[in-house]
């Protein structure tokens, strides 16, 4: 099967009810994880990739960026197509749940980020090199977390 194959069944997979999210995220995870992680793949984007240039050349906003990528956390990215019925409580209950479970996870990736640009801090690194090693923690996070909190956005068509 090729990565194309692959990734559109990511795709495909991704859009299943939340009731199979656990089963259509497991999917995704062993389909993204077959295509190549380099930063020069047309099918890979990381968000905040595109603010390097900007950081390098610009001090004063590596700093903010920085602070911002280690101190705001992720939130769950929801297809609002895909919410239950308004007059089904339970069903409600149970999607609304899924966020909840991920800020929990959010959470403690949050601290972590925290910590890495509290430790680079305390050592001296630059803003930019800061934001640098926040990109990379980010990149090295579980595909499904990156795609369920829009970190990474995967091109069905590259």
């Amino acid at each position: 099967m090729s990565a194309i194959t692959q990734l559109t069944s990511t795709v495909n997979a991704l859009r299943l009810k939340f009731t199979n999210n656990e089963h259509a995220l497991h999917t995704a995870s062993q389909a993204a994880a077959t295509i190549n992680a380099g930063p020069s793949n047309p099918a890979r984007h990381h968000g905040w990739d595109h603010f390097l240039p900007k950081v390098e050349a610009n001090p004063e906003f590596a700093k903010t960026m920085a602070k911002d990528v280690a101190f705001i956390p992720d939130k769950l990215l929801v297809n609002l197509n895909e919410a239950p019925p308004l007059n089904d409580a339970e069903a409600w209950r149970r999607w609304t749940n899924q966020s909840v479970e991920f800020d929990n996870t959010a959470a403690k990736v949050t601290e972590q980020r925290i910590e890495i640009y509290n430790d680079m801090k305390l050592h001296g690194s630059t803003d930019a090199e800061i934001f640098k090693a926040l990109i990379e923690f980010n990149h090295s996070l579980p595909m499904d977390y990156q795609i369920k909190s829009g970190l990474i956005k995967l091109n069905a068509y590259a």
